[in-house]
């Protein structure tokens, strides 16, 4: 078995030795995460009303917005937003967000402000949070065998297929404690991803 696996994906013991570029680029990766997990505790914080001008948005026309059929194609819906606060309506308010699809001309929808825009507050925006905070951490593992190898990315490529090359440095943290971490952050993170998107989908 082990023959086999070198054959496919090479030898680890053939890889560059470590370098602190390699753990550079690691430790770059785990920043872009973390920043994906900060994005999401913001997101539910928001949703949540902790943060951020919370209101009721009357929606009165709802379209698609054309990228000539590409797969960035999304729904959109604007109407009039109201704050909780009270203050003045914001009249053209536009949601952008998951559900846009469902909902229709003359619903009322708990959104916060997100910019020029406004998503969803309650529920709904919760969930799309804690997929974001498990989406972090799912991608943190990606960073896991570049800090314990310290493999430098501008090597892959020189004579050899990059996947290749990828696959042996996950390959090469195999039954070491950085493979465990890293498993255990892959599997945790789309457990959760899947989790909170069953109860997003299902939320009315």
């Amino acid at each position: 078995m082990t023959e086999l696996r070198e054959t496919v994906l090479g030898d680890p013991a053939q890889l560059p030795e470590r370098s602190v570029g390699g753990r550079l680029f690691g430790a770059l990766l785990l920043l872009v995460a973390l920043g994906i997990g900060a994005a999401g505790v913001n997101m539910m914080l928001t949703a949540a009303g902790v943060q951020g001008v919370q209101g009721t948005l009357t929606v009165e026309r709802c379209w698609k917005q054309d990228r000539s059929g590409k797969a960035f194609d999304e729904p959109r819906c604007s109407g009039t937003f109201r704050p909780d606060g009270g203050g003045e309506p914001v009249e053209n308010a536009e949601y952008r967000g998951g559900g846009a699809a469902d909902v229709a001309v003359g619903q009322q929808l708990d959104v916060h402000e997100d910019g020029a825009t406004y998503k969803l507050s309650g529920g709904k925006g919760l969930a799309q949070g804690v997929m974001a905070v498990f989406g972090g951490l799912a991608f943190s593992a990606l960073a896991v065998p570049f800090l314990a190898t310290g493999i430098q990315p501008r090597w892959f490529g020189r004579g050899e297929n990059r996947t290749r090359v990828l696959a042996m440095v996950t390959f090469g943290i195999k039954g070491t404690a950085a493979g465990r971490v890293r498993n255990t952050l892959l599997l945790v993170g789309l457990a959760g991803m899947l989790v909170s998107y069953f109860m997003y989908a299902t939320m009315s």
